[in-house]
């Protein structure tokens, strides 16, 4: 009998009930998945945000203080690089705990920042990359206007897809993204989505309201906020009965001339009628948004990118009719009139239509439900997908340059 993989799992929150980033739910469900097709997953987390399964083993992220070299560094050369390298430093020492406490065979992990390229020295084992985020892609939307930093924070991560035994890719539009932007070795690379957990029948959104709409995202540029707003106000000229709940906070949405919008100016600007239809909860935990998913029909993913949102498969789960925008994981993974209805990124216009249109035809809202969630019970179960994860890795190691 094969022996169990024994698999470092890098992740923001354990086991992410209360901290808002797709990393976090991510990590989640493939350590369950692990466990329940009998490989070893050890958690490396900084932030243990409720109560943990008591079968998976955590490790927890050492807080450093700077060392006097590593002050001198940042005051005279790159402050945000020695600070990387800080939480680099604490990665790396959590993962070598990990190996002595719990004989780690690998360790997967995100590719920010460029830590990947950073923590690969310092380690025993080989770093698989998973790509959550590549700043390649979302610079375009989610820069701050630094593109130095930009360009260095590329060339970071870059040095981490270069050197990693591995790349994990959610989508084929992100993985040939990154090809396409950034030199890569041959190397192992595979495309295998993100997991979640179908509900039982009876946690599904049977008792949703057909012109309840639903929002989950930050309040900025790349999760759309501006478009949800906009499309919700043209929405309300013809159908006044429907109603937005937006659930999320953020620094606000960047305009073209660098200034910034906040949520509280943009609910100002909306006449009286369509702001008293709009619900503004603010950040919510995983179960909060759960409840409200099984009382919203609809939901919207309005990103001008994403690589594979929770948001989506979370209401793939719930049975929710979507609309989303028709870019990179989601454009992938959803089929436009069959198990959600698509419209192009950044078109307030589109999203307003394609929200008229499930108003108008509630049986075609019911039926995208019924179709969204069955692809998810058959594509992206936990099992499944950390199955695929197990082969991925085994292979990734086998290769000469892989350990």
């Amino acid at each position: 009998m094969t022996a169990p993989l024994r698999i470092g799992l890098l992740t923001p929150g354990w086991p992410g009930q209360n901290t808002p980033n797709g990393i976090a739910t991510a990590v989640y469900f493939l350590a369950t998945g692990l466990m329940e097709t009998g490989q070893k997953p050890v958690i490396l987390t900084a932030r243990v945000d409720g109560p943990c399964p008591e079968e998976i083993p955590v490790v927890r992220l050492p807080e450093l203080r700077w060392r006097w070299q590593d002050r001198l560094r940042a005051r005279f050369g790159d402050a945000a690089l020695e600070a990387h390298r800080q939480t680099a430093r604490s990665i790396a020492m959590a993962i070598n705990e990990a190996v002595r406490e719990h004989a780690l065979d690998v360790v997967i992990m995100e590719e920010t920042n460029g830590w990947a390229a950073m923590v690969g020295p310092l380690v025993p084992v080989p770093v698989i990359v998973t790509l959550h985020g590549p700043w390649t892609i979302l610079k375009a939307h989610a820069s701050l206007g630094d593109t130095s930093q930009d360009e260095k924070r590329e060339a970071r991560e870059a040095i981490g897809f270069q050197t990693a035994a591995g790349i994990i890719a959610p989508s084929q539009n992100v993985l040939s993204t990154v090809e396409n932007a950034v030199p890569l070795p041959d190397q192992a690379k595979t495309v295998i989505p993100n997991a979640y957990t179908v509900p039982k029948p009876a946690e599904l959104a049977a008792s949703s309201q057909p012109w309840d709409i639903l929002f989950v995202g930050r309040v900025d540029f790349l999760k759309g906020a501006d478009v949800v707003m906009d499309a919700f106000a043209l929405l309300s000229q013809t159908h006044p009965q429907a109603r937005l709940t937006f659930v999320g906070d953020g620094q606000g949405v960047t305009r073209s001339d660098g200034s910034r919008v906040q949520m509280e100016e943009m609910l100002a600007d909306l006449p009286d009628e369509t702001r008293a239809n709009i619900d503004y909860k603010g950040r919510l935990g995983r179960e909060e948004i759960a409840r409200l998913r099984a009382s919203h029909a609809i939901v919207l993913i309005a990103s001008r990118y994403e690589v594979f949102p929770y948001t989506m498969l979370e209401a793939m789960a719930a049975g929710q009719a979507i609309v989303s925008s028709a870019v990179g994981g989601p454009g992938e993974t959803l089929e436009h009139d069959e198990t959600a209805l698509l419209v192009p990124p950044g078109d307030p216009h589109a999203m307003a239509q394609a929200l008229r249109r499930l108003l108008d035809e509630p049986a075609l809202a019911a039926q995208l439900g019924e179709a969204v969630r069955a692809k998810l019970d058959r594509d992206y179960s936990p099992t499944a997908i950390a199955s695929r994860v197990t082969a991925f890795v085994k292979s990734a190691l086998a290769r000469p340059d892989g350990g």
